[in-house]
C-alpha cells in the first residue's frame, strides 16, 4: 500500500527511497527537529567552484536564474590560479590570484601585493594599483585609496558609489547581490548593478542595520523600519514599521513571500502583489506547489485552509490531497475519504479507503485506495481514468506521468489520459524531476529520462543525479567502488565518461582522480581539459 498522502514538512533528501514517493505538497519553515537531512557534497581541495547552479544571469522575468551564476571559474594548482569557462578554454594565465567569488560577472583579484577587478572573461574592470585595497561585497567592491587612504563603494566596472573616510558596508551573505553603505547622514541600499535600490536617514540611537536574504530578495531593517527589496531589479516590495522580521518561505516562482517575526516567531507578514498582509493567526504557514498559503497547527497535524485575504477558513487534517482552500480530499479521523469541490463535500468513501499516493495533485486528479484496488478521481469526485489499478504509486508531478501497477513489482508510467509512455517498465520505479530510476527483480537499475524512455541498460549498483550539473541533465551510474559511469540522460543516456572515479560535481565541470592519483577536469561534453600537476 502506497503511504498516505501528507503535506507535513517537506523532505530535502535525495536518496533513492525519498525520491520513490513525489513530493509532499507544502513547503514548509525549516524549523528544528522539522528541518530535512542536507546530502553533503564531497568538495576536493584543489577545485574552487565559484559558480552555482543555473545557466542564465539574473533577469528579473527568469525565475530559475541566479545573480552569482557565471560561466567562468578558477582552478588552484601549483600554488597557481588559472581561469576557466565551461567550454574548456583557459581565460588567464597564473598571473593573478583568486580572492572572491564572482557576483553578477565580477570578482576581485591578487597581483605581486596590488588588487584589481575582473570580469568573467579574465579582463581587467578595475585595474591594479588604482587602489590599495579591496574587498568584496556582494557583488560590490569597498576600496581604499592607498594614499590618500579614502573607501569607495564601487560596482564590478567601476563606478564609484559612495566615498568617505570611513565607510561602513552591511552585507547579508557573500553572493546575495546587495549591501548597504552608512553615510553621515543616511544609509544607502545599492544592488549588485549599482542601482539605489533605497536610502533612510541615520536615526539617533539606532542599532546597526540587519540584512537578510533569500531567493534574491533582500530584508533590511533599521530604527524599527523593514524594507523588503528586490536585488535583482533594485525595486523595493514592501515597507513596514516595527520589530525585525526574517525570510519564512519564498515560493519557486518568486511570487509568495511569508516573513516571520524575529521577536515573535508566530507572528507572519505575506507580501504578495504588492500587497501585505498580516498572518497571525496559525503556529506556522507555508507555500504549496500551486503558491498557496496555508498555515499549520503546532504539530504539523492540523492543516488550516485560507480565504482569499488569507484568513483561515477551515481546519483540516493534514493528510490530504489539495489544489486550493476549496478544492481537497481529506482523510477523515474516522477512516475514509471526503473530495470537497469549490467548498462543498461531493463525495465519501466508506472507512475502508484512503488517499493512495503521496504527491503534489498534478493534472486535477485524486487517488484513492479502496480494498485491493487503486483509481483516480477529478476534482470533482467523478472518475477521472476508467481503469482499477493494484497500486497508484506516485501522481502526476511536473514530468505529468505517473508511476502505478496491475502486478506485484511491474510498474510502469502513464499519461493525464491513462495512457502507457515510453517503455520503463520495472519492479520499482523511483521518480525525479529530470527523470526515473528503475529496478529490476537482480537489483540492477537503469535510468528513463523524462519522457520514460529507458536510456541505459540495467548494469548499475546505484545511480544518482547531479543537480549541480545544471543545466545539463547528468546522471551517474555506480559500477562498483570508486566507477562511475557519468550520462547525459538526455542526450539519449550518452555516456560522457565511462568507469571513472569521478570526485566531484560543479556547474561547470566535474572531477575526476586518475590512476595517478592526479585530479583531472571534464566539461560536460566530455573534455578532458587539464590535470592537476600541469
Amino acid at each position: 500500500m502506497a503511504e498516505k498522502a501528507s503535506t507535513k514538512k517537506p523532505k530535502t533528501e535525495t536518496t533513492k527511497a525519498q525520491t520513490t514517493k513525489a513530493s509532499e505538497a507544502v513547503k514548509k519553515p525549516n524549523k528544528g527537529i522539522f528541518a530535512g537531512i542536507i546530502v553533503a557534497v564531497a568538495i576536493i581541495a584543489i577545485g574552487i567552484a565559484v559558480a552555482l547552479l543555473n545557466g542564465s544571469k539574473a533577469d528579473p522575468a527568469d525565475v530559475t536564474a541566479k545573480i552569482d551564476y557565471t560561466r567562468s571559474f578558477f582552478i588552484y594548482d601549483n600554488n597557481k590560479y588559472t581561469l576557466w569557462n565551461d567550454n574548456g578554454q583557459r581565460l588567464t594565465e597564473d598571473e593573478y590570484k583568486y580572492r572572491s567569488d564572482f557576483v553578477g560577472g565580477y570578482a576581485y583579484v591578487e597581483k605581486d601585493g596590488q588588487y584589481g577587478v575582473i570580469n568573467e572573461n579574465g579582463r581587467m574592470s578595475v585595474e591594479f594599483g588604482k587602489y590599495g585595497s579591496i574587498s568584496a561585497k556582494s557583488g560590490l567592491f569597498l576600496a581604499q585609496d592607498g594614499n590618500t587612504k579614502e573607501y569607495f563603494l564601487i560596482t564590478g566596472s567601476g563606478k564609484q558609489l559612495a566615498n568617505g573616510d570611513k565607510l561602513d558596508v552591511y552585507t547579508s551573505s557573500s553572493t546575495c547581490g546587495f549591501a548597504a553603505v552608512k553615510l553621515s547622514d543616511r544609509i544607502r541600499i545599492f544592488n549588485y548593478a549599482g542601482n539605489l535600490v533605497a536610502e533612510v536617514a541615520i536615526a539617533d540611537d539606532a542599532d546597526d542595520p540587519v540584512m537578510s536574504n533569500s531567493s534574491d530578495f533582500g530584508l533590511f531593517h533599521y530604527a524599527d523600519t523593514n524594507l523588503l527589496f528586490d536585488a535583482r531589479n533594485g525595486m523595493v516590495l514592501a515597507k513596514f514599521d516595527g520589530s525585525r522580521h526574517t525570510f519564512e518561505v519564498v515560493s519557486d516562482d518568486r511570487s509568495v513571500i511569508i516573513l516571520e517575526n524575529y521577536d515573535d516567531s508566530h507572528k507572519y507578514k505575506l507580501v504578495r502583489g504588492g500587497k501585505i498582509y498580516d498572518l497571525d493567526e496559525a503556529k506556522y504557514y507555508g507555500v504549496t506547489d500551486f503558491d498557496d498559503v496555508l498555515g499549520y497547527d503546532g504539530s504539523y497535524s492540523k492543516l488550516a485552509l485560507l480565504d482569499n485575504d488569507y484568513k483561515i477558513l477551515k481546519w483540516v487534517s493534514a493528510h490530504l490531497e489539495l489544489k486550493d482552500s476549496y478544492n481537497y480530499a481529506t482523510e477523515k479521523e474516522d477512516g475514509g475519504v471526503e473530495i470537497y469541490y469549490n467548498g462543498n463535500l461531493v463525495k465519501e468513501f466508506n472507512e475502508n479507503a484512503s488517499i493512495a499516493s503521496t504527491g503534489v495533485l498534478y493534472e486535477n486528479y485524486y487517488a484513492i485506495e479502496d480494498g485491493d484496488k487503486a483509481m483516480f478521481y477529478n476534482l470533482d469526485g467523478s472518475l477521472g481514468i476508467n481503469h482499477e489499478y493494484r497500486e497508484i504509486k506516485t501522481l502526476f508531478r511536473r514530468n505529468h506521468h505517473a508511476v502505478v501497477s496491475d502486478a506485484e513489482d511491474e510498474y510502469y508510467l502513464i499519461d493525464a489520459r491513462g495512457n502507457r509512455v515510453g517503455n520503463a517498465v520495472a519492479k520499482d520505479i523511483s521518480v525525479y524531476a529530470s527523470g526515473y530510476v528503475l529496478e529490476n527483480s537482480d537489483g540492477k537499475y537503469a535510468i528513463a529520462d523524462k519522457n520514460g524512455l529507458v536510456v541505459t541498460e540495467f548494469k548499475y549498483t546505484d545511480t544518482d543525479y547531479r543537480s549541480y550539473a545544471k543545466p545539463r541533465n547528468i546522471w551517474t551510474g555506480s559500477n562498483g567502488k570508486n566507477s562511475y559511469d557519468v550520462i547525459d540522460v538526455d542526450n539519449g543516456g550518452k555516456v560522457i565518461l565511462a568507469d571513472a572515479n569521478v570526485q566531484s560535481f560543479y556547474a561547470n565541470y566535474f572531477t575526476v582522480k586518475n590512476t595517478e592519483s592526479k585530479n583531472e577536469y571534464y566539461t560536460y561534453t566530455g573534455t578532458l581539459f587539464y590535470t592537476s600537476g600541469n
